[in-house]
C-alpha cells in the first residue's frame, strides 16, 4: 500500500526526524476590514488538523492558546485555517518570525490578532525571503 509509516519510538520519544513542516495562518472570514484578518500565525511539526484541534480544545493554555486568547472562536466567530509547507532546510522559528513581519507590513494583520509578538528585525536568507512571498501571494 502507498502511504504507509512506521514510526520508531525508543525511550518515550519519536525517533527520527518528523516530516511535517508546516506554518499556518487563522483568517477571520467575516472581519470587518477583509484584508485585515490574520487572527494566529504558528508553525508545527504535526499534521495541521491536529494542531489546528489542539488550539481548540486542549486544556493546556500553551496547546489551546488560540482559543484561550480568542475564545469567540470557540463560540460565534468563524475562523479559516491556512496551512503551508515549509520546505526542508528552512527554519520553523524563523519562517514564522518573517511571516509575521510580512503580514504586518502588508497590512493582514486584524485588530484581533493574538498571534506571536512583532519582536526585532526580520532579516532572512534569500531563501526564506521566496518562501514568504509565495505564502503571501497565497493569501492576497
Amino acid at each position: 500500500m502507498d502511504g504507509n509509516q512506521v514510526w520508531h519510538v525508543r525511550d518515550g520519544e519519536l525517533v527520527g526526524d518528523r516530516p511535517d513542516s508546516w506554518v499556518y495562518v487563522w483568517r477571520l472570514p467575516d472581519s470587518r476590514d477583509p484584508r485585515a484578518n490574520v487572527l494566529y500565525v504558528g508553525t508545527t511539526g504535526m499534521p495541521p488538523a491536529l494542531r489546528t484541534w489542539l488550539h481548540l480544545h486542549a486544556k493546556d493554555k500553551e496547546l489551546g492558546r488560540v482559543a484561550k486568547r480568542f475564545p469567540k472562536v470557540t463560540t460565534t466567530e468563524a475562523a479559516d485555517v491556512y496551512a503551508f509547507p515549509v520546505p526542508a532546510g528552512l527554519s520553523r522559528p524563523v519562517v514564522k518570525h518573517a511571516l509575521v513581519h510580512a503580514l504586518a507590513d502588508a497590512g493582514l494583520l486584524a485588530p484581533e490578532y493574538v498571534g506571536p509578538p512583532l519582536e526585532g528585525a526580520s532579516r532572512v536568507s534569500d531563501a526564506v525571503a521566496s518562501y514568504i512571498a509565495e505564502v503571501l501571494a497565497e493569501l492576497t
